[in-house]
C-alpha cells in the first residue's frame, strides 16, 4: 500500500450487506479492524449474520426516504453501496422486473439525496456489466470504461441510473465517488451461473456444446472485495469507473470442457448444432410466456451462452496495480468437487455484487 492510500477508511457503511458479496465484504472489513455498520430492511437477517453486536445495524428502506436517518448517515466516512433488487424465483423475466427501477435507481437516488447533507467522504458503488448492455460488450474485443453504455434491460438501465446518481456526488462537500462494473461473479458457493452449469452437466442435462468462440468475463468474489477496498483507499479513483475482471475471456465451450474434465467425464466427439439449440430455445421462450415460469433454455438464455460479455480491467491494473488472485481455470475443479453431490441450484436471477 502506498503512502498516499488511506489505511483507515473511518466508519464504514455497507448497503446490500446481507447479499452474497456484501456479507463477504463486511467480513473482510471486520478482519481488517474497520468499524462497520450495515443498512438493511431486515434487522433480523442482519442479526443472524452478525450476532453479538459485531456490526452496527441501521434499519432502513431505500425506497422510503423518511427511513434514511440523516443522523445515522452523518456518522459515516466511507460507503460501499451494493443494495439492489433481487427477483423472486417465480418471476419469469428477471432482468425486466419492475422493482429494479424502484429499488436500484430510485432507491440510490434517495440515498444520494440524503448523503448530500452528510459528512461522508468516500463512496464506492458496486454496479454490473448489465449497465453497459450486451451490445456494448460484444465488440469482438474487450469493452472498457470508455465504451458508451447501451443497457438493454430494465435491470441494466436501473444500474446505469444508480451509477450516475453516485457519480453526481463527486466533489460535493469534498465527497469522492467511484463505480465498479462487475461481470459474472464466482466463488460464492452454489450461487451463480457456473454452479448451475456444473450441476446440469453432472446430471447429463447440458448438451454437447458447439465450438463457438465467444468471450465472457468473470471475477472471483475475493478479487471483487480486494478491488473495492483498494479503490476506496486510493485518492486516484475519485470520479472514476472501473471494470473489474480476472483478466480472462472465457468461451462457453471452454467452460464446458473444463467442467467435464473436473467431473472425470469424457469430452464428446460430437456437438449439438446451434440451429437445433435455437429451435429449442424458441420453444422454451414460448412456453415461458404461456406458463409464466422459468424454462431451462430460452432465447435469452441461449444468447448469453453463445454471445460475448467481454470486459477489460486494464485501467484498474495500470492505474492501481491491481492483480487478481483467482481465475476460472483454478476455480472450476474446486467448485466441481464441492458441488457435484448437491442438487441443481434454482433459477438464475441477477446477482449484485
Amino acid at each position: 500500500m502506498s503512502a498516499a492510500e488511506d489505511k483507515d477508511l473511518g466508519k464504514i457503511l455497507v448497503t446490500g450487506a446481507t447479499g452474497q458479496v456484501g456479507r463477504r465484504l463486511v467480513a473482510a472489513l471486520i478482519e481488517q479492524g474497520q468499524a462497520v455498520s450495515v443498512l438493511t430492511r431486515s434487522r433480523e437477517a442482519a442479526t443472524d449474520l452478525w450476532p453479538q453486536g459485531r456490526v452496527e445495524i441501521l434499519e432502513a428502506d431505500l425506497t422510503a426516504p423518511s427511513t434514511l436517518g440523516l443522523a445515522d448517515l452523518d456518522q459515516i466516512d466511507t460507503l460501499f453501496h451494493l443494495a439492489s433488487y433481487s427477483p423472486g424465483a417465480q418471476e419469469p423475466d428477471i432482468y425486466n422486473a419492475p422493482s429494479h427501477w424502484e429499488v436500484t435507481a430510485k432507491g440510490t437516488q434517495n440515498l444520494t439525496a440524503r448523503l448530500r447533507q452528510s459528512r461522508v467522504r468516500r463512496i464506492v458503488y458496486l454496479s454490473s456489466i448489465k449497465a453497459m448492455g450486451d451490445q456494448a460488450c460484444s465488440l469482438g474485443r474487450p469493452a472498457d470504461e470508455s465504451t458508451a453504455p447501451q443497457p438493454d434491460t430494465l435491470y441494466g438501465r436501473a444500474k446505469l441510473k444508480a451509477e450516475q446518481a453516485v457519480l453526481e456526488l463527486e466533489g460535493i462537500n469534498a465527497i469522492k465517488t467511484s463505480v465498479m462494473r462487475l461481470p459474472m461473479v464466482y466463488g460464492i458457493g452454489d450461487a451463480g451461473n457456473i454452479p448451475r452449469m456444473i450441476a446440469a452437466i453432472a446430471a447429463g442435462r447440458f448438451p454437447p456444446w458447439p465450438r463457438i468462440e465467444n468471450h465472457r468475463s468473470a471475477v472471483h468474489v475475493d478479487d471483487v472485495i480486494a478491488a473495492a477496498i483498494l479503490i476506496a483507499r486510493s485518492p486516484k479513483t475519485a470520479g472514476q469507473v472501473y471494470c473489474v475482471t480476472d483478466g480472462g475471456g472465457y468461451s462457453t465451450r471452454w467452460i464446458y470442457e473444463q467442467i467435464l474434465c473436473a467431473l472425470g467425464k469424457k469430452i464428446p466427439g460430437w456437438t449439438v448444432p446451434l440451429s437445433l439449440l435455437r429451435l429449442a430455445a424458441g420453444a422454451g421462450s414460448a412456453a415461458e410466456r404461456l406458463l409464466g415460469r422459468r424454462m431451462p433454455l430460452t432465447s435469452e438464455g441461449l444468447s448469453k451462452l453463445t454471445g460475448d460479455a467481454w470486459l477489460s480491467s486494464d485501467k484498474l491494473r495500470l492505474e492501481l496495480g491491481f492483480t487478481p488472485r483467482h481465475s476460472l481455470r483454478g476455480e472450476i475443479p474446486r467448485l466441481t468437487q464441492a458441488l457435484r453431490a448437491r442438487p441443481s441450484p434454482g433459477p438464475e436471477r441477477p446477482r449484485d455484487p
